[in-house]
């Protein structure tokens, strides 16, 4: 499970850290509180996407779709936790603001700065706390349970295909069996001596 959660919390940080990352890119290092809202929002919805088990998976679109949906939700709430109480103060040295390429953006707002509204981190630890929760949450299967799945014969209804005989008698019980014999032994002898 330990490891289910990092992938998870890996698998956020690297979704909200791209996000963020073009928001940065765009022009938006700290971004009013409705882009913030709405990028999270996405940012939400690609990890229900992706974490877990993802859409790719057998017989998980109606899961990942559920989860991008809460996702997105969650998302929301989570950037409004962030960006109120996460007031960490951020300094960026002057490469990495120069590596950003975004440098008036930044500048502009050096007061600002916080980790909750940066973008960059503010996203990352959005989608990290939701691809840890979705990840930490997905319990696959034992294999012994998909081997025996496996090798169980399927419906005969759902293929049209008539079943098979079964392979072996199903016997009763042997204790019943005697029980029985019992019964019809004490009838008939109840019966000889009247």
């Amino acid at each position: 499970m330990l490891g289910r959660l990092i992938v998870g919390i890996l698998k956020g940080i690297i979704v909200g850290g791209l996000l963020g990352f073009g928001l940065v890119k765009l022009g938006f290092a700290v971004p009013p509180a409705w882009i913030a809202y709405i990028a999270a929002s996405v940012a939400g919805v690609v990890i229900g996407l992706i974490a877990g088990k993802p859409i790719w998976a057998k017989d998980a679109k109606i899961e990942a779709g559920m989860k991008a949906f809460v996702g997105a939700l969650l998302g929301a709430g989570l950037m409004f936790a962030v960006r109120k109480w996460i007031n960490v103060p951020l300094v960026l040295p002057d490469p990495a603001v120069k590596a950003l390429g975004a440098g008036p953006a930044i500048e502009a707002s050096k007061q600002a700065l916080t980790m909750g509204t940066f973008a960059m981190t503010s996203l990352a630890m959005v989608a990290a706390v939701l691809g840890g929760f979705y990840d930490a949450d997905n319990t696959p299967e034992p294999e012994g349970e998909k081997k025996e799945a496996a090798k169980a014969s399927p419906d005969p209804r759902a293929n049209g295909k008539a079943s098979a005989a079964p392979k072996g008698r199903i016997a009763t019980p042997a204790v019943e069996e005697d029980l029985d014999e019992d019964l019809d032994i004490g009838v008939g002898k109840k019966g000889a001596k009247k």
